[in-house]
């Protein structure tokens, strides 16, 4: 599905749409975004700090937006105390989403219960079912399947092959990338008496509130009794496993590969980083920053950044890998001393058996 050209626009009509100062003439006319390196004579590119000077120096764009105080070089520029963020505003009038074309694929089977707004696209291939409902202006992609009884909100998008299981509730202007699955059953199972795994019933549902988007093959599984709930705002990226009864709050980061076992609760705004583990029934507090590939086994306090396997604070974990980098010194001296006083083990040298450099 094409997006529709986008006209380009005066440079002061875009200051205006930010309500940022203006530098040089406002009557540059921009036609699109694009990054510093690249940038043509009729795209607006973005500076964050002094560090981009040279790199702003030799930019072929037509204008900038960057930090009050930084040489412009006589360049056209918007000034802005958040670069990054009013570049990311204009990119989305230059990249609105494409439109939903109202309607039912002829090749997509929809239960005669099942309510679709007549603004609401079903693409091809597609299956809705039993009193599942889809929201006026929400597009699904080919190849989604709505389980019995899924609720989907207004103005969402589902791409491809996305699948949500019975029960799912999805709210307003939510995006799901390919792949994503909703619902699935949780990983829970018990031994019997024999030794053997018996599965636990997955009796709960999903509930993703709005303006949520999760990325690519990612997955939310159902609650085991209650909800897994992601909250209003929240941002998963590709490859995210969320377990049965998870709750995030409210602008929630979770970053790709990570994993959170059953039951974790993740508070308002805090940010969980690629390939980091996060054991059940643990709190991860408000603004808490969980750094890449950590392993999580015990509650994180709001505010608290943790790296590190098993986790350790911030600072703690710096003090240890900064040990680590000088342990092929401290051993060598060791074994020196050990030397000294006739203590080295017959036939070890003078580098030991531990194979440091």
């Amino acid at each position: 599905m094409e997006r529709p050209a986008i006209p380009s626009v005066r440079l002061a009509e875009l200051a205006a749409f930010l309500g940022r100062p203006l530098e040089g003439d406002g009557e540059v006319e921009i036609a699109g975004v694009a990054p510093l390196e690249s940038a043509g004579p009729r795209e607006l590119a973005f500076v964050r700090s002094e560090a981009f000077a040279e790199a702003l120096r030799r930019t072929r764009a037509g204008a900038v937006i960057l930090p009050p105080g930084l040489d412009r070089g006589g360049r056209s520029a918007i000034l802005s105390p958040h670069p990054g963020l009013d570049f990311a505003r204009v990119a989305q009038r230059f990249a609105p989403p494409p439109p939903a074309r109202p309607g039912i694929h002829p090749s997509a089977v929809v239960d005669p219960t099942a309510r679709i707004d007549p603004g609401a696209s079903v693409g091809a291939l597609c299956h809705v079912g039993a009193r599942a409902s889809v929201g006026a202006r929400s597009l699904l992609f080919a190849g989604v399947v709505l389980y019995d009884e899924v609720a989907v909100g207004e103005d969402c998008v589902l791409h491809a092959r996305c699948v949500l299981r019975e029960g799912t509730r999805v709210g307003d202007r939510v995006v799901l990338h390919p792949g994503v699955v909703l619902g699935a059953d949780g990983f829970a199972y018990v031994g019997n008496e024999r030794a053997e795994l018996e599965k636990v019933p997955q009796l709960g549902c999903v509930v993703i509130e709005d303006d949520v988007e999760i990325g690519a093959n990612s997955a939310v599984d159902r609650g085991s009794l209650g909800e897994t709930r992601i909250g209003r705002g929240s941002k998963i990226d590709n490859l995210v496993q969320v377990g049965h009864n998870c709750r995030l709050a409210e602008n929630v980061i979770v970053i790709s590969q990570a994993g959170l076992a059953g039951s974790t609760r993740v508070e308002r705004g805090a940010i969980v980083m690629a390939q980091a583990g996060v054991a059940g029934h643990l709190t991860i507090g408000a603004g808490a920053y969980v750094g890449p590939k950590t392993g999580v086994h015990k509650d994180v306090a709001p505010g608290e950044r943790v790296y590190g396997s098993p986790q350790r604070e911030q600072k703690a974990h710096h003090r240890v890998m900064g040990a680590l980098t000088r342990l092929p010194q401290l051993l060598r001296r060791v074994r020196a001393i050990e030397r000294h006083l006739g203590l080295s083990p017959a036939g070890e040298g003078p580098e030991g058996a531990a194979g440091e450099g």
